[in-house]
């Protein structure tokens, strides 16, 4: 028996971006029922948030301007001017590409362990408040050999 278009376009038409009065998105990991797994509300947006915080600048093709400079701060010294930048850099960036929410409250700290530092931002959507949570580090963009 062949596949039918129209039925798959149905599908896809219901499931598709702000069709349910919310906002989603797909991620790439297969779901049980060997679809993409859809994210909802807060999820796409912090899935969106952590994707713009987590790629370098230039390294997207289509679009070189988008991503953070974050990694850039990752051997800063651990002073209240570089929480400032990193601030900074994290509000400049959300509110280009991704203001349907608001970030309500981003704490910087500074990791004992390694090179680098840890985000946690609280997130503001449709008067929900959630969290996200991003660590940057010198493992995820340095690779150090001996």
């Amino acid at each position: 028996m062949g596949v039918n278009l129209a039925n798959l376009f149905d599908r896809f038409k219901k499931n598709v971006i702000g069709s349910r009065g919310s906002i989603s998105d797909f991620t790439p990991n297969i779901s049980s029922s060997g679809d993409f797994k859809q994210v909802i509300d807060f999820e796409t947006i912090v899935l969106s948030w952590n994707n713009i915080l987590l790629t370098p600048t230039r390294s997207y093709d289509h679009d070189p301007e988008y991503g953070c400079d974050l990694y850039k701060m990752i051997f800063e010294q651990a002073d209240e001017i570089t929480k400032e930048k990193i601030k900074n850099e994290i509000m400049l960036k959300l509110i280009k590409y991704d203001d349907r929410a608001t970030p309500t409250n981003i704490q910087i700290g500074f990791l004992d362990n390694r090179k680098g530092f840890s985000i946690d931002i609280q997130v503001k959507y449709k008067g929900q408040t959630d969290q996200l949570q991003v660590i940057i580090d010198e493992s995820k963009y340095f690779k150090f050999t001996g």
